[in-house]
């Protein structure tokens, strides 16, 4: 099973009980999957498997914010919302702490320099 299955498998019994389209579910997925791949500096491929909750769970949160999930304010007389911009910088701490202290092939993630 590739990343992207499991990760759409797992949001998938997140969802259990509503009303879903798997299309666009599959795309926010893929693009949570892409993100966390750039931000974290690993592939498809090497994509660590401790990070497919964070996966779900920002894949999850896009989905509902087309129904208003994750507002940060609204104002009822203009009608205006307004949305966290990124979804993934809730995870921002978890990621650092990963690429502070990865093996993924590129070294440690530490830097080293001389004086």
């Amino acid at each position: 099973m590739t990343t992207l299955e499991d990760i759409t498998k797992r949001i998938e019994v997140r969802m259990t009980g509503e009303t879903y389209d798997k299309t666009v579910i599959g795309e926010l997925a893929q693009t949570v999957l892409d993100r966390l791949c750039i931000r974290l500096g690993v592939t498809s491929d090497t994509f660590p498997s401790s990070f497919v909750s964070i996966a779900v769970d920002a894949s999850v949160k896009l989905y509902r914010r087309r129904f208003y999930e994750g507002i940060s304010s609204e104002n009822v007389s203009n009608l205006s919302d307004s949305f966290v911009e990124d979804i993934l910088n809730e995870y921002s701490e978890e990621i650092s702490t990963f690429r502070n202290n990865s093996t993924n092939g590129i070294g440690s993630g530490k830097v080293v320099r001389f004086l």
